[in-house]
Parts: C-alpha cells; structure tokens; sequence
C-alpha cells in the first residue's frame, strides 16, 4: 500500500511542472535606472517582457522558442 501511494505521489508532483510560456512578448525592458544596493532586499531582475499587458520574466518564457519564433520584439530601454 505505501509503494502505491508513493508511486502516485511521484506521478503527481512530476506532473505539476510548470511549461514555459511559447508566445511572443510585446516588447522586452531593460531597466538601466541605478539602484541602491542592499545586501538583506532581494534582487529585482533588470530585464523583463511586457506580455498581454503585464510584466513577466525571462525565465518564464521558453527562450529557444522565443529565438526561433519572435524576430521583431521590440526592444526598450529605460532610464
């Protein structure tokens, strides 16, 4: 009965992966605006896509996706 319910675990948790997002984001920012640096805050990620309207991180999309697929995002930079 144990091996069962750990088998059914296993599957669960494996199949919870989260998929990377495989669409073209409206644009990407970067932000060049200094920053303060504090050891205890964490870090904000200084390049981030615009997509449907929200900011989303890199690490979200599925960058050979992205690559292949999106020639023409629009790049901005913020100061």
């Amino acid at each position: 009965m144990k091996i069962l319910f750990f088998i059914i675990t296993a599957f669960t948790l494996s199949s919870c992966a989260v998929a990377k997002i495989q669409d073209c984001p409206e644009e990407k920012i970067i932000n060049k605006m200094p920053t303060i640096i504090d050891g205890n805050a964490p870090k904000t990620p200084n390049e981030y896509y615009i997509y449907k309207r929200e900011r989303r991180e890199i690490e979200e999309f599925d960058a050979a996706w992205i690559e292949k697929n999106c020639p023409n995002i629009k790049v901005q930079e913020v100061y």
